[in-house]
């Protein structure tokens, strides 16, 4: 069992650039595809489950009331399992957001957490704003920490 804590702040002014996509965060595997990612859409924050290798649920966890010009504290407690004991569970702000049962990594690989604004599909973003730069997007991340009991994050 791992824990992974963050403290997170959108600007009350922070842009929804759709089409791009925007992730803030997720769960690697080394050499394999992205299991678990955070991102910003429509203005909401939400988990995307990539453990099968392709988006197979998508869920908001805070709402744009939620989250414009409020600090929000993220915990995440995840089994990392190929089988089906594993699970993925998010608490924001001290209120379980996400429950998730099953396989939450591929069989005998590491996982890893990255996090930060990442963006793809930014050429069509410039197709459909007349060749037009993405705006600056600005997303805080503060007290993140891992570890294997909630009083060492």
């Amino acid at each position: 069992m791992r824990l992974y804590a963050l403290s997170l702040y959108f600007t009350e002014d922070v842009l929804n650039v759709s089409p791009v996509s925007t992730s803030l965060g997720q769960f690697h595997q080394e050499k394999k595809h992205v299991i678990w990612m955070f991102t910003y859409g429509v203005g909401c924050y939400w988990i995307d489950n990539y453990v099968k290798g392709y988006t197979s649920e998508k869920r908001m966890i805070l709402s744009k009331q939620e989250i414009l010009g409020k600090w929000n504290y993220i915990l995440v407690n995840v089994n990392w399992s190929h089988k089906d004991d594993g699970f993925f569970k998010i608490w924001v702000n001290n209120k379980l957001a996400y429950d998730y049962k099953g396989k939450t990594k591929s069989k005998g690989v590491k996982t890893y957490y990255k996090f930060g604004i990442y963006r793809s599909w930014i050429s069509k973003y410039k197709s459909y704003h007349k060749g037009k730069d993405v705006p600056t997007q600005v997303v805080y991340f503060d007290e993140l920490r891992a570890g294997k009991t909630k009083e060492k994050v």
